[in-house]
């Protein structure tokens, strides 16, 4: 069956057709409107009451079990027949024979049963295109374990007042009251034009809900700049000492590296002394009172280190995506950096990666461009008046050096920000975009 959009009398769009419809399709059908998809998640912390924390936990702890059946069933048919169990095949032959077997599977939400199966297929996917390890199997130890996914059918999900409450609805658990972003209300949490998609609702480690809702909305195509001018394209040179350097050809601005685990460190450390001194039975993963106490107040730090991570790395990316038209970095092999074991615990913290796919979405959706250029560029190395390669600057402990053709003397960090902007202005015009000054 084919889609099909129909523009209604508020202007809006709605599309009709099936169930399943794939976002290519529905671009192409908004293309002549100028207009297209746009899906972006919206997280809110929940306040459960205990019934409702009951529910939620074996809502979970359902979609966890799920999960292993399947995974184990799947990997012995393929040891055994050379086949693959298809999703399909498994929801429809076995899922109700689960049900009969374990009645308790009897009150989950079936899409939160359905998005496990679904998920141990994502993890498949994953592993052949080698984005990813061997699927795994859930444990309520871990994050794959601590959360379950449902969808949007029949108004079953949605953003309500209840006694006064700001509330979220869900499938099974009723409505939750949640916490409303800084800077929303519940008119602008939503677009007009937008709806909900999926709830994934997540229990973390210390015990706080959090439900990240799928919104799609559509918006204007916003086409890149063909022509830019020098001084808004920008550059920067992420590391460690500083975040990063970060300018044009005009100016640069060292950006302070706030170093929040060497904050937190001192207290975390009393804490975790502490937590491994209070009862803890390995062999039925059971503690004491005083130790579940324990174990939340560093799970507490953990979080309040990982939470000023995050709104450092929003403010930036969103001033940056405000500021210029281009942004051009480095394509950094985090992943090799990391095993250096001197460095790893500073790149870890200060999360490079996190960072940059913030601000590559943020430069997008803005219509405006976002370019890594090859990690084996010598940045650092280029002298970036009279292009002289200098070996020497290998070693990272050298900060500054003087170029022996012309003898600039260099800031190694302002100087690769420099060789970064000169490269990825030329890799612009080889794009056929113009940059004038």
């Amino acid at each position: 069956m084919a889609i099909l959009l129909k523009v209604e009398k508020d202007g809006t769009f709605a599309f009709h057709g099936r169930s399943r419809q794939p976002v290519k399709e529905k671009d192409a059908l908004l293309l002549p409107y100028g207009k297209r998809m746009h899906y972006y998640g919206q997280v809110l912390r929940l306040y459960p009451s205990e019934k409702q924390r009951g529910i939620l936990n074996q809502q979970i702890g359902n979609a966890r079990f799920i999960r292993n059946q399947y995974l184990n069933q799947r990997i012995q048919v393929y040891h055994e027949e050379k086949k693959t169990l298809s999703v399909e095949s498994y929801k429809k032959e076995q899922l109700p024979k689960l049900k009969e077997a374990y009645p308790f599977l009897k009150e989950s939400d079936k899409f939160a049963l359905e998005n496990a199966l679904l998920a141990v297929e994502d993890a498949y996917k994953n592993f052949f295109a080698k984005r990813a390890g061997f699927p795994k199997f859930a444990s309520f130890r871990k994050p794959n374990g601590k959360k379950y996914t449902t969808n949007y059918t029949n108004h079953n999900i949605g953003l309500v007042t209840e006694n006064g409450l700001l509330c979220v609805k869900l499938p099974k658990v009723g409505k939750i009251p949640f916490a409303m972003p800084k800077g929303f209300t519940l008119d602008t949490l939503i677009p007009q034009n937008g709806s909900i998609k999926k709830a994934t609702i997540t229990r973390q480690t210390d015990d706080v809900y959090e439900v990240s809702l799928l919104i799609e909305t559509i918006v204007d195509i916003t086409a890149c700049a063909e022509e830019l001018h020098i001084k808004d394209i920008v550059s920067m040179d992420l590391g460690l000492s500083f975040f990063g350097v970060i300018g044009n050809y005009e100016y640069y601005e060292k950006i302070k590296n706030p170093r929040w685990i060497k904050l937190h460190e001192r207290r975390l450390r009393r804490l975790q002394q502490s937590l491994s001194r209070k009862q803890y039975d390995r062999k039925t993963h059971t503690g004491s009172k005083n130790w579940e106490k324990a174990r939340k107040k560093v799970v507490k730090e953990q979080r309040k280190t990982a939470n000023q991570r995050k709104d450092f790395h929003h403010k930036l990316s969103n001033r940056i995506a405000k500021q210029c038209d281009a942004f051009i970095c480095e394509d950094l092999n985090i992943k090799g950096m990391i095993k250096n074991r001197k460095l790893s615990k500073a790149i870890a913290s200060v999360g490079w990666g996190s960072f940059l796919s913030m601000l590559q979405y943020k430069m997008e959706r803005a219509g405006k461009r976002f370019y890594k250029i090859s990690r084996w560029f010598a940045s650092s190395q280029l002298c970036h008046v009279c292009g002289y390669q200098n070996p020497e600057t290998k070693d990272l402990s050298v900060r500054t050096w003087e170029c022996p053709v012309c003898h600039t003397i260099h800031d190694r960090d302002c100087n690769a920000q420099m060789n970064i902007l000169k490269e990825g202005i030329q890799r612009l015009k080889e794009d056929g975009v113009a940059v004038f000054a």
